[in-house]
């Protein structure tokens, strides 16, 4: 039980005091659920939806998400209650392959690098095709990172609990890493084409 008054939230798991408004505890991370609403809260919580189907717990998930858990799993929420497979995301529109190389989407994201690359190549149509497939990236963007969350934790529901939280952080979080390395490799490239050039320039004047 998670114990409450007008002001904060008390965690059963460690003792400590959390805002009113907190799904899980910024101590230890256990959720935080209260057993009765206080009116006079001076903000209401956001809880996820309990589905007996899911095979993790909301610490699971959060333990997972390892950033943004609260918008994520408001997200989350509203495509399983709804049905609705549309959650605009403007991360996954914007920096749409860096984004899933950071959630882990790895399949993901090289098939959409793919995708982006051939329709380049293509003029006019494949240009289109490029634009629509940014449009679709955020459009849908939550959606695919869902599916692969609960893929990844079917993946591992025969783990056993020693085990379990290893899997969950190693398959989980974020990896910055590739990312900065993509962002880096354009960079590096132009640099060195830029250097040829002004090196081709320089022989030529002294030929000439």
């Amino acid at each position: 039980m998670t114990y409450s008054n007008e002001d904060s939230l008390i965690c059963s798991k460690c003792g400590k005091s959390n805002d009113a408004g907190s799904l899980f505890c910024n101590n230890c991370g256990n959720s935080l659920k209260k057993e009765e609403v206080i009116e006079e809260a001076s903000t209401t919580q956001t809880e996820y939806i309990n589905d007996s189907s899911k095979n993790y717990t909301d610490e699971e998930l959060n333990l997972f998400l390892e950033k943004n858990q609260l918008y994520y799993m408001e997200k989350f929420r509203v495509i399983e209650s709804t049905g609705s497979k549309v959650s605009w995301n403007w991360c996954s529109f914007l920096i749409s392959g860096y984004w899933m190389f950071y959630r882990k989407m790895y399949i993901q994201a090289i098939l959409y690098i793919v995708a982006n690359f051939v329709l380049g190549l293509i003029p006019f149509i494949g240009w289109i095709g490029n634009i629509a497939l940014w449009i679709c990236a955020g459009l849908f963007g939550n959606y695919f990172y869902l599916e692969h969350v609960k893929k990844q934790f079917c993946e591992i529901s025969c783990a056993d609990s020693s085990n379990r939280s290893m899997l969950i952080q190693k398959r989980g979080g974020t990896n910055i890493v590739i990312p900065i390395i993509l962002l880096i490799i354009p960079v590096v490239i132009g640099i060195i084409i830029a250097m040829f050039f002004a090196a081709l320039g320089t022989m030529s004047y002294y030929y000439y």
